[in-house]
């Protein structure tokens, strides 16, 4: 099964499920759908993510593939066809 963009910003942040869930207001079993892809993100909960990993909510709700590149000091993720920078 392929990682998903959840997944990966868990991942990358170390956080555990139990965390993330707690920080959503969701139990661990429906974060881990989410996650899978088995559920969809509402509104409030991609608010939520967003601020807890400093991105735009938007991205966390869309469908597309994203590459993401870390050039120089910046990091970019290309999302189909939306370009999102973030400065370190």
């Amino acid at each position: 099964m392929k990682d998903t963009l959840l997944k990966k910003l868990r991942e990358e942040n170390k956080f555990g499920t139990d965390l993330i869930a707690a920080k959503i207001d969701t139990s661990i079993e429906e974060y881990l759908e989410l996650e899978n892809g088995i559920r969809k993100l509402d509104l409030l909960q991609a608010a939520k993510l967003g601020d807890l990993y400093d991105i735009d909510p938007r991205h966390l709700l869309e469908l597309a593939e994203s590459i993401n590149y870390n050039i120089g000091t910046y990091s970019r993720t290309i999302y189909s066809s939306n370009y999102f920078e973030k400065g370190e």
